[in-house]
Formats: structure tokens, C-alpha cells, sequence
């Protein structure tokens, strides 16, 4: 091989190196830029509410299956977390009801669950739950 035809082979690498290097930099700017600073603002703004440990559950599901969890809820402010805290009983109980109607199939879909819970949970705690946490779940 001749010496132009090397210098040319070594100037085409160059060339196509540079422009990965350009086109990387460019990308990360333009199309995988850091989110605004008013987007991190308004996701810190939002309130969280006081947690309130349930504890573990632990039930048979249907078909012989079984879940073992670890429930925490979410309430508005402390003044309903103490009127929660006297109903604690009844919440558990509505857990219970509501997991033990479930299949291995519903406790897959976790979020569906979720909903299901905060809806039963509220309908006894006058819609102070804002969320529902599941800190464990393990099913078999």
C-alpha cells in the first residue's frame, strides 16, 4: 500500500471519528437534554402526606395461591392520621376482604390493586388515604 493511499485511510477515520464524537455531543444537547429546572421545582413542590405503617398481611388467594405483604398508607395530615390510627381494625379488615377475593393473576397487576385498595380504604377513612404503598409483596 502507498503512502497516499494510507494518509487517505487514516484522514477517513479521523474524519468519521471526529463526526461520531460531534454527533454524540450534539444528541446529548439537543435530543437527551437534562430536564428544566421548573419541571424539578414543581415534581419537589408536591405535598406528601404522613405515612401510617398497616403492617404484613399475610392471605390466601384464590386457587391455593398466597400473598405476603407489607402495607403502608398514605393520609393527608397528621389530624387524619390519628383519626385512622383508632380505625386501624376496620382498615386491616378491608385489606383482608379485599386481598382474599384476589387471584394470583389480579396481584400482578399492582397498580389495579392499588386503586382497588385506596377505594375500599377511603370508603372507611372519608378519603383521607392519598396512597397506598406496598413496601413488600411476595406471591406463590
Amino acid at each position: 500500500m502507498n503512502r497516499k493511499a494510507l494518509t487517505f485511510i487514516i484522514l477517513a477515520l479521523l474524519l468519521g471519528v471526529g463526526l461520531g464524537v460531534g454527533g454524540t455531543i450534539l444528541a446529548q444537547k439537543t435530543i437527551f437534554k437534562a430536564p428544566s429546572q421548573t419541571t424539578a421545582v414543581a415534581t419537589v413542590a408536591k405535598k406528601t402526606g404522613v405515612f401510617l405503617p398497616l403492617g404484613e398481611f399475610t392471605v390466601n388467594l384464590q386457587a391455593g395461591a398466597f400473598l405476603k405483604t407489607t402495607i403502608t398508607i398514605e393520609v393527608a395530615d397528621a389530624k387524619a392520621e390519628g383519626l385512622l390510627k383508632e380505625k386501624d381494625a376496620v382498615l386491616k379488615d378491608r385489606i383482608n376482604s379485599v386481598l382474599m377475593n384476589k387471584s394470583l393473576a389480579d396481584v400482578k397487576n399492582i397498580e389495579k390493586l392499588r386503586e382497588e385498595l385506596l377505594k375500599k380504604l377511603n370508603e372507611v377513612a372519608e378519603n383521607k388515604v392519598t396512597d397506598v404503598l406496598f413496601l413488600t409483596l411476595v406471591s406463590q
